[in-house]
This record gives structure tokens, C-alpha cells and sequence, in this order.
């Protein structure tokens, strides 16, 4: 079996204290965004539904939940996060900061522990792990869920995935569940491309960015950049034929597996926007925020480089009371939908 491989942040070390702010504005919002949004949703009674689980790094946030159904299509990702399910059941905290080091993924150590993944699945009555998309109909064999999680997957697949699966999640909730949907923001729609994450990021064009989710991981990694009111527009009815002037063949008239009715199927509650992108190099004397100067003159706030972890803060939230604002800048956002019942219009 092969390792699992990952990229880490280079960082220099003239310019580790900037970089230092970057990371840790970006993990602290992380936690507020999460705080604000979705873990009123995780209730000891709660059925919650991971699609695309990746390395299973936000099971320990769903722990509280009554029954945890974990989806993953990449077979490597998916053995990890089965290795993390086996931690938090056999309540192995020791090995459970060990699997955070992506220096421990190139052991002999951590290549038996898939190994041992593979041959013998996690069986719980509290968490399930199936290694299959996220639109598969198998999913269907768990049951109906409370509150589904999609992170960052939207942004890296072509439209009609997106189509299919909020086609599937209607189906998989029960009457007015909760989806919450973590994706790449934008005020204009574009697209780019990196032969892997962290690497330097390219503009292509959108005809690209679907050959590229063809193509796999080998083509290399796409990252699409949506607009708010599109994602909106695409949650509520995502075959609406007026799709596919923007997403010419990415766009399918309707679902494969899934009957859904006429009338919308999700509408927003509440989204927040956060994280700003980062830029350095090893030529200038600091870091910037590319967007941050914008920000602040916007807001009539002196003109200056971001000094503090605090100063990052205070400008997110302050975007965040602005709804203009919070369309234009920022480049993550997280949504949180209710499902629509039928017998409501």
C-alpha cells in the first residue's frame, strides 16, 4: 500500500513571526466559525452525515453526536480516518496527536495501522465509515440524518457532482435538517489550478478547471472561487436550466438517482465569511494580506500592515457585519442551510 503523502506550508525563517500571525488568524477563526455556526447543531440525538471526510480531521468535533456516518471516495484518506474512528473509540489521545504529524505518515508505524484499517473495518454503532462519493445511494442504508457536513469539497469538483449531491443530501435529511456547506468564495466566479495544494495557484479558464476534475488527482488540484448569490441560487434549485449559460457542459438537467420535487430545496439560514488570502516571499521584508488594505480603507480605518492576530480578527468580524462586505471579501464561507418541505408552499 502506498503512503500517504502531504504538503506542509514552507515557511523562512526571516519571516517566521509573520507567518506565524497568518496561521494562527486563520486556525482561530477556524474555531470561531465552527463555534458560531455548527456545534449548536451537534445534539447528543443528532445523526450527522461527514461527506467527504477526508483524513477525518472534524470527527472529534462530532463526537457528542449520536451516530457519526463518515464518507470518503479516496481510499488512502479514507483507512486514515478510520484509524482516527478506532482512536477516539479505544480513547487513544496519545496516538490520536501522533496521526496530526504528517511527519508520522512516513512510518513503517503508521503504515501497519493502515494496513490494519483495511483488514479489519471499524464496526461501531456510533460511527460508519463508507468508502464511496458523497452522492452514493448507499448512504441511504444509515438512515435519515439531522445535520450533514461538506467541507471544502464543492470548490474542487465540477458542477454536475455539486448537482447530484445536493440532490442526494436533500433526499438523505430529514424533514428540515441542516446542511452546512464549507466552500471557496468570490465576488466574480473563477477558477485556478496547482499541481498540488499549497503550491502556487494558476488562473485558468472554467473549461479547464472541468477538465481537471476529470482528469483526477494526477491532472492536478482545481479551486473554484463562487460567488455568494450563486451558491445560493444553486442550493435552492440546482438543474435550473439558467445554469448552464455560466457552466456550459458541466451542467446536467437533472438528478441520476434522486426524485426531488419542484419547489426549492434548500434556503440559507445563516453564512459567515472568513479567511483572507496570505502572500510571501522570500524578497520582501514582510507578509500582506492581499485584500486587507482594501478592507480597511473601506471601513475608514488607518491604512496599515497587520501586525497582530487580534487586528485579523477584529477586521473579519467587522466585514462580517457588513453584508456588502461580506460578499466582496474574505475567500471561505461557511453556509448553513435548512432543508424545505414540499407541503410548506
Amino acid at each position: 500500500m502506498e503512503k500517504i503523502t502531504a504538503t506542509v506550508y514552507d515557511t523562512i525563517d526571516p519571516y517566521q513571526w509573520v507567518t506565524d500571525i497568518a496561521h494562527q488568524a486563520w486556525k482561530t477563526r477556524d474555531q470561531e466559525v465552527w463555534a458560531n455556526n455548527i456545534q449548536d447543531l451537534i445534539t447528543p440525538d443528532a445523526v450527522v452525515l461527514d461527506a467527504g471526510c477526508g483524513l477525518g480531521r472534524l470527527l472529534p468535533r462530532f463526537w457528542s453526536a449520536k451516530k457519526i456516518v463518515l464518507v470518503e471516495p479516496d481510499q488512502k484518506r479514507f483507512l486514515h480516518a478510520s484509524v482516527v474512528a478506532k482512536c477516539l473509540l479505544n480513547q487513544d489521545q496519545k496516538l490520536l496527536e501522533k496521526l496530526k504529524d504528517d511527519g508520522f505518515w512516513q512510518t513503517d508505524e503508521y503504515n501497519g495501522l493502515l494496513k490494519e484499517a483495511h483488514t479489519s473495518p471499524v464496526k461501531s454503532d456510533k460511527v460508519h465509515l463508507l468508502n464511496d462519493v458523497m452522492q452514493s445511494p448507499a448512504i441511504e442504508q444509515y438512515g435519515k440524518f439531522d445535520l450533514i457536513v461538506c467541507s471544502h469539497i464543492f470548490e474542487h469538483i465540477s458542477l454536475d457532482i455539486i448537482q447530484e449531491s445536493i440532490a442526494a443530501f436533500y433526499n438523505f435529511l430529514k424533514p428540515n435538517g441542516s446542511l452546512v456547506i464549507f466552500a471557496c468564495k468570490s465576488p466574480i466566479l473563477y477558477h485556478k489550478k496547482a499541481s498540488k495544494e499549497f503550491s502556487t495557484h494558476l488562473l485558468i479558464a472554467r473549461a479547464e478547471f472541468a477538465e481537471t476534475c476529470k482528469g483526477g488527482p494526477s491532472a492536478g488540484l482545481g479551486v473554484r472561487y463562487m460567488p455568494f448569490e450563486l451558491f445560493q441560487s444553486i442550493l435552492s434549485n440546482p438543474f435550473n436550466p439558467t445554469l448552464q449559460e455560466t457552466f456550459g457542459d458541466e451542467f446536467k438537467s437533472k438528478s441520476e438517482h434522486y426524485q426531488l420535487p419542484t419547489t426549492p430545496l434548500f434556503t440559507i439560514k445563516q453564512w459567515e465569511a472568513y479567511h483572507s488570502e496570505f502572500y510571501t516571499h522570500k524578497t520582501m521584508e514582510v507578509g500582506t494580506y492581499i485584500e486587507y488594505p482594501q478592507i480597511q480603507a473601506l471601513l475608514y480605518h488607518p491604512v496599515k500592515p497587520i501586525e497582530s492576530v487580534a487586528e485579523v480578527l477584529e477586521l473579519e468580524h467587522q466585514v462580517n457585519q457588513n453584508e456588502t462586505l461580506k460578499k466582496m471579501h474574505l475567500i471561505d464561507m461557511v453556509v448553513v442551510a435548512k432543508k424545505m418541505n414540499p407541503d410548506i408552499f
